[in-house]
């Protein structure tokens, strides 16, 4: 009778896989244990049908035990939470001893497993454990008739045994060449560029040189606003500080060798260079700072692995699917709370990735109307950020990052810029730094012997800010003494002097002025 339980085992099996859709997991190499799963809705069962018969309890326990515990092992292969396990044993006969004390709901509440049921589907309560498994699965009851020919039995059993093997084989096979489509290529060419680019970088003044960054290539918003357009994908070789490149090229590294080996080479790079678009005229629409970095690309790659999760689940949640969500969702939460990392960049290039994945799709797969549809977001995404940012001024000038433009360009004498510099700027009434950049402008002004503009200046920061810059008062003070207005500077040299007592040059030039008196 070992073949009528092997029918059955298989029996259900089929039923349950084709008619149910439930998914092979797990089957053993003795081809006596199958694990299946249906994660549908708030409805998440796991069944272990084996045809293993007990003569005693103490038997049949030791394997309930077991069946628990292997869950547990297996328990990466499983989706979703809250499972329950219906432990199915297919036999002849039960354990001789008052054993159905084992059937009981066994309470596991432990990882993704809540319960665990057992059914014993022997010869004389075949029907009713099986009606009762039905129910507590939520699967349609179904009478599954037995062949009264032997030979049509063993026909069907073994039909159905192969037809399982080859479908959980396929699947194996699957889940191997899914990974094995190409052999990371343009991913150590990527590495290469970049790491050449930072040496460049480092021998002509410094990867965190705010000149040489602007010099390269870095995103530096009013330069884009003058046609320099090519920053955002140069932005992207470019990296500030050693460690940054070290971080940055090292996620390159992991995720890109396994988004090339899935995609392919031609479909990595276009996923790799849409999302690091997308995330650069995202950081140019929402972030004025000067950024440099992959991270924009990098992150689209972790959007072409959600976008294989959201495709192959299965094979996603068993390999890596919870440690790249929770990678993306520290990244972004760390972004939010450190302002100097862009996450404009990120938040844009994992939703370039994830769109640019549905544009290029699976190796030898197509969904014609799928890419078209992704066509059209990506293009609607990049024209209304594009149009944003042109738009919207507040992005277009970092304060901070225009003064210290601005300081460099004094050092090297190019006053004209200076005023070109500050005066973008100043139109746009930041908030900060005001008072620094109305002060520089003035001393480019008063270098170019323009005077009454440095004056205006001047008389603007003392009325915003009297007590911030002592040097805007003592500024001034020349400018009225140039002007024959003694009493004018007597006072604002006073001033400067009382905000800077230890200021030798306020003091010497007051005793030269105003000694006599």
């Amino acid at each position: 009778m070992f073949l009528e339980d092997t029918f059955y085992l298989y029996k259900l099996t089929d039923y349950f896989i084709h008619q149910h859709g439930f998914d092979i997991v797990f089957i053993d190499n003795k081809h006596t244990e199958v694990w299946l799963q249906r994660n549908k809705r708030k409805q998440n069962h796991v069944i272990r049908l084996t045809n293993q018969e007990f003569d005693w309890k103490n038997q049949l326990k030791i394997d309930v035990d077991r069946t628990s515990h292997n869950a547990k092992k297996l328990a990466k292969l499983f989706l979703g939470r809250n499972i329950e396990i219906h432990n199915v044993y297919v036999a002849k006969q039960a354990p001789v001893d008052d054993w159905e004390i084992l059937k009981e709901t066994k309470k596991i509440n432990q990882g993704k497993f809540s319960n665990l049921h057992t059914y014993y589907v022997d010869e004389e309560n075949r029907t009713k454990e099986i009606e009762l498994l039905f129910q507590k699965t939520a699967v349609d009851p179904i009478e599954l008739n037995i062949p009264r020919n032997v030979l049509e039995m063993e026909r069907i059993t073994q039909y159905l045994k192969l037809s399982i093997l080859g479908e959980f084989q396929q699947i194996q096979n699957k889940s191997t060449k899914v990974f094995q489509y190409a052999k990371p290529i343009y991913t150590y060419v990527l590495l290469v560029i970049n790491v050449l680019m930072f040496l460049l970088l480092e021998l002509q003044g410094g990867s965190t040189s705010t000149d040489t960054l602007m010099r390269y290539g870095a995103k530096y918003n009013p330069a884009i606003l003058d046609g320099e357009w090519w920053r955002i994908i140069s932005s992207m070789f470019l990296h500030i500080g050693f460690l940054h490149l070290v971080m940055n090229m090292l996620a390159l590294h992991i995720v890109g060798s396994l988004v090339e080996r899935i995609y392919g080479a031609k479909r990595f790079l276009f996923i790799y260079f849409s999302s690091g678009i997308l995330g650069g005229i995202t950081s140019f629409a929402f972030s004025p700072q000067l950024a440099a970095g992959a991270s924009g690309a990098i992150f689209g790659l972790f959007g072409a692995l959600l976008f294989f999760g959201i495709h192959h689940r299965r094979i996603f949640f068993q390999t890596m699917g919870w440690n790249i969500i929770v990678i993306i969702a520290f990244n972004i939460v760390f972004g939010f709370v450190v302002q100097q990392i862009d996450n404009g960049a990120h938040i844009g290039g994992l939703i370039g990735g994830l769109v640019a994945s549905g544009i290029v799709f699976f190796p030898k797969k197509k969904k014609v109307q799928q890419q078209l549809l992704a066509i059209l977001v990506y293009v609607g995404i990049l024209i209304t950020l594009l149009l944003y940012g042109v738009f919207d001024t507040s992005a277009h000038y970092d304060p901070t990052l225009e003064t210290q433009i601005a300081q460099q360009l004094i050092i090297e004498e190019k006053y004209e810029e200076v005023i070109q510099v500050t005066t973008s700027v100043i139109n746009n009434n930041p908030i900060d730094y005001l008072a620094e950049l109305l002060f520089l402008r003035s001393y480019a002004y008063s270098n170019l012997d323009q005077t009454n503009k440095a004056m205006d200046d001047l008389l603007h920061l003392i009325s915003i800010e009297p007590n911030k810059i002592p040097e805007a008062h003592y500024n001034l003070a020349l400018i009225y003494m140039n002007n024959n207005e003694a009493n004018k500077a007597k006072k604002s040299l006073e001033k400067a002097i009382d905000l800077d007592p230890t200021n030798n040059l306020f003091s010497d030039l007051y005793q030269d002025w105003f000694s006599n008196e």
